[in-house]
């Protein structure tokens, strides 16, 4: 999947940079929110691929994210080191398995109900996930490719409610799949909101364009240089498949 990266020519971790912002803590602790909205559910479906139970995943992750917040953690990661989706993936592993040595009861409080865990909602979810062949690692990867999907999408869809075009966006995001609606479907969106047949076809065709740029730049956030876009969004797309 070949991106032009122009519009996009710094690639930033602004989550990690505004998580380890010691100078505002109300910042730091809504870039962390914003970390575990993105990342809590890959995390969870691959600590269960690894063997842990519903609750034991909950648990883990909701004093890992804990930890993120109140032993500056984050200090210590920097681009360089990979890209950020795997230092997730390795630092929740390494965390519950020092929770397993230990034995000991799971910190709680101090900020638990911003990292709670619905854990019967997320099992429900996880026993949907495909089973055969898929590792933890390849669980975890397709679930953060759901998310960046779902992060891309849900920006596009305020865009286009804040243009009151919220019914056009609804009509047309089937077309985010690569498939063009056949013109008889142009057509009957046309005639339902009102627009010419022409105008609909160029609304799909600013639609997928916005969506991929949205892409890249969710992307962009996660890689320590632009050259690795392309690689990653390639990477996105082959884990939904599993590959």
């Amino acid at each position: 999947m070949s991106v032009n990266s122009g519009p996009f020519n710094t690639t930033r971790w602004s989550l990690v940079s505004s998580a380890r912002d010691e100078n505002d803590s109300e910042s730091r602790k809504e870039a962390l929110a914003e970390l575990y909205r993105g990342y809590w559910y890959p995390l969870f479906a691959y600590l269960r691929r690894k063997g842990y139970s519903a609750s034991d995943s909950a648990d883990y992750l909701q004093s890992f994210f804990i930890e993120l917040m109140e032993k500056d953690f984050l200090n210590a990661v920097e681009p360089e080191q990979g890209r950020f989706r795997w230092f997730m993936m390795s630092a929740a592993s390494r965390f519950a398995a020092k929770q397993v040595q230990k034995a000991n009861a799971l910190k709680r409080g101090g900020g638990i109900s911003k990292f709670s865990i619905d854990v019967d909602d997320a099992e429900r979810r996880y026993l949907l996930e495909p089973v055969d062949g898929w590792t933890p690692e390849k669980l975890y990867d397709r679930g953060w490719a759901l998310e960046v999907l779902k992060q891309a999408l849900a920006k596009l869809q305020n865009e286009f409610e804040s243009k009151s075009k919220g019914p056009l966006f609804q009509r047309l995001q089937s077309s985010l799949t690569g498939s063009e609606p056949d013109p008889q479907s142009y057509a009957d969106i046309a005639t339902e909101l009102g627009m010419t047949e022409g105008a609909v076809k160029v609304a799909a065709f600013r639609l997928r364009s916005r969506f991929r740029e949205l892409l890249v730049e969710t992307v962009s956030d996660t890689v320590n240089s632009p050259d690795e876009v392309d690689g990653e969004l390639d990477e996105l797309m082959k884990s939904l498949r599993g590959g």
